[in-house]
Order: structure tokens, then C-alpha cells, then sequence
């Protein structure tokens, strides 16, 4: 064992050897040769002793690390899994506000669900996996009615005076094709549990599910521990409410830390006009690339099925090579048009796995010969398929978050999301001092459409409706479908005097608009009224009333016009 005093005092004592030699005088050859001699072999004590220390310390350094290995690991997947649960229960409460909900994991010692995350003040904690009507209810996804079998809901809720209009619905959440518990949601009346909004928590149960999955590929999984850590670390990080770049960069981070190479890139099929469904993956896009650039960067888009960075996405699995040319003579890196000047050799590429699809690939090019393993390369393969499941996770949140937050069918923002954008904006506007113009439509005579025509005519007049008013609105102002055929809009930063323009604009377009549905043609026209903010009101209540109160001012002059609070803007007929 060296110690810091003994390397010290070894080096003080090679220090006056070093002094003595320069100063003792040449008329004495012989000490200054044994000096010389005791020297080297002081000089190379001194080596070996610092060795030593360095073994020593590294060995210490080695062993904290263990240490920390083996408890971060089980602590990260607790938050992640917390973390991603806890975004399940806020999105169905942002979903329906009105509605109480809880996630239940099956104990198979105890035969219960227990319940793992939700109140426990108004949920039971456990519910026996034996009892069959819950069962049932699981996995034949049906309401429970509070009248309808009082005493079970009594079994699985506290609490009392309950006046028998409520209802639950149960989501299973699986793992492994096994029911391992559920997402239990509960409302007080059971004109609140709609079928649009029941359908949106079955894909939340899923995304429980296949945090579970992916915890437990994990844990099943021979890479190392802090490898593991670090991706449970992402994983328990992510925001899947922002965009879905920040999740590439975390991975790159990770791919960065435990690979070299000289660029990495990484791919997705390019999508359709429908963002949740895929072209034929055709053409792919780089999403990422770090390390060296070349006329190939993030947007750039390439052919799938003739480059090698599409190869594991047409193939579905992984590939390593120290000479990529050689090893496929008929693939392009990217282009048949680019440069023939890129001197990257060793290429591994694996895919990126979403919903069991192979949809985009990492790519990892060196231009020296490859010293990745078959490990390494199992590793960058789970980390493609944790990344695909991460990518999913967003794409779940963004359409759900979408669903909850739009009407289905104008695919504007709905009541509900209306009024908190609404408080949002008039916080804004206090702070910048700004005004804002407050719009209410109501289309004229629309019951006589559906009475008439029918009430698929009704919604193509209603989706269309919401077309023209986004399309003369900016992308920042606010569109709404406030209910039935009414309509609402905020237009930021503005007057109402000056807003005037934008409604009679939409006025006119819908008096112009030719309704063709179906072979049978209709004319439509809309009234209007609008407020402005902090002009007549600073209250949201207040504005949208006196907004409505001048809509039907415009309906009550026949209708075809805006109507602007204490001035009345008059149309062409």
C-alpha cells in the first residue's frame, strides 16, 4: 500500500539528489557517477509508486461507481415510471375535468388490485382480483352505474350521499398479453362520461402498459447498469408535451456518451399529410446528425430502400460492417447523386422500432475500422427500440392531448379549451398592456339545414365553416368552436375597430360560399358581434356576453353582418 507521505518524502529525497549532483564539483567523477546511478533508481521508485496510487485510486473510483450503480438504476425507473403515470392521470383530468381517476396493479400474493397512484381518500385501496363483476367490467371495458349495482360500488369507493346518477369505466392495462391491473376513472354524472372522450382512455391505459414493457426490457436486458441509468434517466426526463426534437437530442447525448464515431444519424420515415399515419416509406427524413456535416443534415430526405441508412428500416434489424461499400455494392449511403468524396468505412445501423414498426434507423459511420462488439451493437439496438417507444409515447400525447383539447368534428378548439387559452391570453395582454378584439358567430337559420338537409349536411356546413375562419385568421389568434353552429374568436394584439376588417372578410366569404354537398347546393350567411378587451371588459365572462348580446343585435337586423360593441357595422346586402 503506498501512502501520500511516503510518494512525498520519496520525492523530496530525489530532489536533493538532483540538487547534489548539479552542484558537486567535476574533480569528482566518481560520486558524481554514484549519484547519477541512485538517481535512475530513485526516478524509477517513484514511477512505480505513482502507478500504484493511480491503481489505487481508480480502484476506489471503480468501486463508488458500483455503488452508485446499484441503487440509481431502480430509483430512475421508479421516477420514470411515476413521472409517465402521473402524466396519464393529469391528461384525463385535462380531458374531463369533471372526472376522478386512479391506476390499480394487480398483487398476486394479496389476490387485490391495490391502487398505486390516485386518492386514496375517494378510492378504495384494494379491489380482490376475484371478484368477478370487476372483472367483467375490466375486460368487457363497460360503465359501472352507481343505482345499477350499489354495492359493489360501494366496495370500490369511499365516501357517502351518493345520489346515483354516477358511473365508472375501468381500462385494462397489460403486459405481456396479462391484465396486471387498470386505469379506474369515475364521474359524478354519467352524461359526463361520453363515448368521444371514453374512447381517447383506452390509448392512455396502453401507454401505461408499455411503460411497464419497456422497464422491464430493460431490466431483462444484459447491458450495463449505467447504461441502463442513463436511459431510464431520459426516459424519467422526457416532456412529451414539447416537440419530439428534445427526445432526439436526449438520445443523442446517450449515443454519444457510450459510442464513438464520427457521425451519427438518425432517420424517420417521412409522414403523410395525416400525422399519425405513414407513406409507403418511400422517402425517409434525417432528423438529427451530429458529428461531421455534409450536404446530408437534419431535413435533409433521402430514398429508403436504395441507401444504407434506410436499410434497417426496410429490413427491420440490425447491421454492423468495417467496409460498408464492400459489403453493399448496391446501396447508395444516401443519394445515387451525391459525393463520392465522404471516407466514412465502418458503418452500424440499427432501427428505430415504433408500435412494433420499423419507422426510422441510427446510424453510426467511423472513417477507421470499427472496434464495436455484437454487445455494443445489442446495446444501440435496445437504445433504437426505447427511443421508437419514446417517439410513441409523444405521438400518443399529441393525439390525445389533440382529442381532448379540439372538436372532433371542426377539429377547432373546443369550449372547454377556449376559456383557459381565453384566461391565458387576457394575462398576456395585461402584462404587454395589449388590447385584444373578442368575436362571437352563430350561423343564420342553421336548423333549417339539418331539419332540410339533413345532419351530415349540417357537419360538412360546420367543417367548412371552421375552414374559412382559419384561413382568415393569423396563426395566433384563437379559433373555436364554442358550440352547436357558434363560433367564437380572439384576435391578439389588435382593436376591435381594426379587427373589423378580419370578421366582415369572414362575413362575406361565407355569404359568397357556394355549400355543394351530396349534389345539392345551399347558400349559408353568419352574424356577428364583437367586444374588446380591456375597451368594454376586462372579465371573460362579460366579454363573450357582450360579444353574444351583439351577435344577436346582427341576427335581430336580419343577420349577414358584425356588430361591433357601441358602434353597429352595417354589410352589403
Amino acid at each position: 500500500m503506498v501512502s501520500s507521505k511516503s510518494f512525498t518524502n520519496t520525492l523530496i529525497v530525489l530532489c536533493l539528489l538532483l540538487l547534489f549532483q548539479a552542484i558537486i564539483p567535476d574533480s569528482f567523477p566518481k560520486i558524481g557517477f554514484f549519484l547519477k546511478y541512485v538517481t535512475i533508481i530513485m526516478t524509477v521508485i517513484l514511477l512505480m509508486m505513482h502507478n500504484k496510487m493511480l491503481n489505487v485510486t481508480n480502484d476506489l473510483e471503480k468501486n463508488q461507481n458500483q455503488e452508485l450503480k446499484s441503487i440509481n438504476p431502480k430509483e430512475t425507473a421508479s421516477d420514470s415510471y411515476n413521472s409517465l403515470t402521473s402524466l396519464v392521470l393529469d391528461t384525463i383530468q385535462k380531458i374531463n375535468p369533471n372526472s376522478k381517476s386512479a391506476i390499480f396493479i394487480a398483487d398476486p400474493q394479496k389476490n387485490c388490485f391495490f391502487l398505486q397512484k390516485g386518492s386514496d381518500s375517494e378510492f378504495s385501496e384494494n379491489i380482490s382480483t376475484e371478484n368477478i363483476s370487476i372483472r367483467k367490467l375490466i375486460f368487457e371495458k363497460k360503465k359501472l352505474h352507481q343505482k345499477e349495482q350499489p354495492d359493489l360500488w360501494g366496495e370500490i369507493f369511499l365516501g357517502n350521499n351518493w345520489r346515483g346518477s354516477e358511473c365508472a369505466i375501468f381500462n385494462p392495462i397489460n403486459l405481456y398479453d396479462n391484465t396486471v391491473g387498470f386505469i379506474l376513472t369515475r364521474f359524478d354524472h354519467f352524461n359526463d362520461a361520453t363515448e368521444d372522450e371514453m374512447n381517447l382512455y383506452g390509448p392512455l391505459a396502453q401507454f401505461v402498459s408499455m411503460s411497464l414493457d419497456t422497464l422491464e426490457s430493460l431490466d431483462k436486458h444484459r447491458i450495463g447498469e449505467d447504461t441502463k441509468s442513463f436511459i431510464l434517466d431520459i426516459l424519467s426526463n422526457s416532456d412529451f408535451k414539447s416537440d419530439s426534437q428534445k427526445i432526439f437530442n436526449q438520445f443523442k447525448y446517450l449515443i454519444r456518451t457510450f459510442f464513438k464515431y464520427d457521425r451519427m444519424t438518425m432517420s424517420l420515415k417521412k409522414e403523410s399529410e395525416n400525422r399519425r399515419k405513414y407513406d409507403k416509406g418511400v422517402v425517409s427524413i434525417i432528423k438529427l446528425c451530429d458529428g461531421e456535416k455534409d450536404e446530408f443534415n437534419e431535413g435533409s430526405d433521402f430514398p429508403t430502400n436504395s441507401s444504407l441508412h434506410g436499410l434497417p428500416i426496410v429490413t427491420g434489424s440490425s447491421f454492423m460492417t468495417n467496409d460498408w461499400k464492400q459489403s453493399y455494392q448496391n446501396l447508395f449511403r444516401f443519394k445515387s447523386s451525391e459525393s463520392s468524396e465522404y471516407q466514412f468505412k465502418s458503418v452500424v445501423g440499427v432501427p428505430i422500432i415504433i408500435e412494433d414498426e420499423s419507422r426510422g434507423s441510427i446510424i453510426l459511420e467511423s472513417k477507421e475500422k470499427s472496434t464495436h462488439s455484437d454487445l455494443n451493437l445489442d446495446d444501440l439496438s435496445l437504445i433504437g427500440q426505447v427511443m421508437g417507444t419514446a417517439l410513441h409515447w409523444r405521438y400518443e400525447y399529441e393525439k390525445i392531448h389533440n382529442n381532448a383539447t379540439h372538436d372532433g368534428l371542426s377539429g377547432l378548439l373546443n369550449h372547454q379549451t377556449f376559456k383557459e387559452r381565453f384566461n391565458d391570453e387576457i394575462q398576456r395582454a395585461a402584462r404587454f398592456q395589449q388590447k385584444m378584439a373578442v368575436m362571437m358567430f352563430d350561423l343564420d337559420k342553421f336548423k333549417k339545414v339539418n331539419d332540410t338537409l339533413g345532419h351530415q349536411y349540417g357537419d360538412y356546413v360546420i367543417q367548412t365553416v371552421a375552414k374559412i375562419m382559419i384561413d382568415n385568421v393569423r396563426a395566433v389568434d384563437v379559433v373555436a368552436r364554442y358550440g352547436g353552429e357558434e363560433f367564437a374568436i380572439i384576435l391578439i394584439n389588435t382593436t376591435a375597430e381594426m379587427s373589423n376588417i378580419v370578421a366582415q372578410r369572414i362575413v362575406d366569404n361565407i355569404a359568397d360560399y357556394k355549400f355543394s354537398f351530396e349534389g345539392v347546393d345551399t347558400r349559408l350567411s353568419i352574424s356577428g358581434g364583437m367586444a374588446e378587451y380591456p375597451t368594454h371588459s376586462d372579465n371573460i365572462r362579460q366579454l363573450i356576453e357582450i360579444a353574444d348580446q351583439e351577435m344577436y343585435a346582427t341576427k335581430q337586423r336580419g343577420g349577414n353582418g358584425i356588430t361591433i360593441h357601441d358602434k353597429e357595422i352595417k354589410t352589403n346586402d
